[in-house]
């Protein structure tokens, strides 16, 4: 029984992970070549800001939001672009969500990925204003431009070389620092969730309990990493819990994309977390008690 749950799990997890990296290929390529030029679309205009930080936040992967927090970090972005960018994120998710779309075996079309993801976008706009309200209501005190230019983890504006891209954003990047935590962080909570199928009725469990779940949704969130949220994607996929909870952990997790953040400034990071936890929970509540 174990065997047959470890290997089926095995199975899984390698095909949604091989779809991944490719999605993952191709998203980093783009967002080479055409990143430098969406920073440069941002302007004084907050509506300008807040659309542009959302449409950012919903690409795959970090290299997106990292570019809008180095815009924050200098100045040139304020506390609302900062939260929509946050709210529309889902980092590394993003991928496995697309990934179980072009899996003919798995419950999720592809509508409802892009119906998530025009969601979040919407729902950052909507925060990035609602977190400028938020800011002058409660007088926050935020950090100065920071003066020494932030150095990103990943050098943007350029289309590489083949052989730069291969080593560097293949290899180092996408392999190493993205897709075998990824890979590690999927099989386990498609084996731990199998697990607990087994010897519970987790879908019951959930029913019972899911503005509890809610809540765990909204605390996992939290963490600047991106590998246990999966567990929420997991149970969404296989309808065990409803889009109220995937989408409060999808608004308050940004994958990685805080922590350029916690080194730049933890009060301001905390500050956009804050917002960004209250804004989630209460989106999700809502949903929840209108049957979503």
């Amino acid at each position: 029984m174990l065997g047959k749950i470890l290997f089926k799990s095995l199975i899984s997890s390698v095909k949604i992970t091989i779809i991944i990296f490719f999605l993952m290929v191709i998203v980093e390529f783009l967002e080479i070549k055409y990143n430098e030029k969406l920073k440069n679309k941002f302007k004084n205009n907050n509506l300008i800001q807040y659309s542009l930080a959302s449409f950012m936040g919903i690409i795959p992967g970090c290299i997106a939001t990292f570019a809008v927090d180095s815009l924050y970090m200098s100045g040139l972005v304020g506390f609302g672009a900062i939260n929509a960018v946050m709210i529309a994120t889902s980092g590394d998710e993003a991928f496995v969500m697309l990934s179980y779309a072009f899996d003919k075996s798995s419950n999720v079309s592809l509508n409802t990925v892009l119906f998530l993801f025009a969601i979040l976008f919407i729902l950052g706009i909507i925060g990035g204003f609602l977190a400028d309200v938020y800011k002058k209501v409660f007088k926050l005190k935020l950090c100065d431009r920071c003066v020494i230019i932030h150095k990103e983890d990943h050098k943007i504006g350029k289309t590489p070389d083949f052989k730069h891209f291969i080593k560097v954003h293949i290899w180092k990047h996408i392999i190493k620092k993205h897709l075998i935590k990824l890979f590690l962080w999927l099989y386990a909570s498609l084996f731990i969730i199998a697990i607990l199928n087994s010897s519970f009725n987790l879908k019951a469990l959930i029913t019972n309990n899911k503005v509890i779940i809610l809540f765990i949704g909204a605390i996992i969130g939290i963490l600047p990493i991106s590998g246990p949220n999966l567990f929420f994607l997991s149970l969404f996929v296989q309808g065990t819990i409803p889009f109220s909870i995937l989408l409060t952990n999808s608004i308050v997790q940004d994958g990685h994309g805080s922590l350029p953040l916690l080194s730049f400034s933890i009060e301001d990071t905390i500050k956009i977390k804050i917002f960004n936890i209250i804004f989630g929970v209460s989106i999700g509540l809502i949903l929840l008690s209108l049957g979503f």
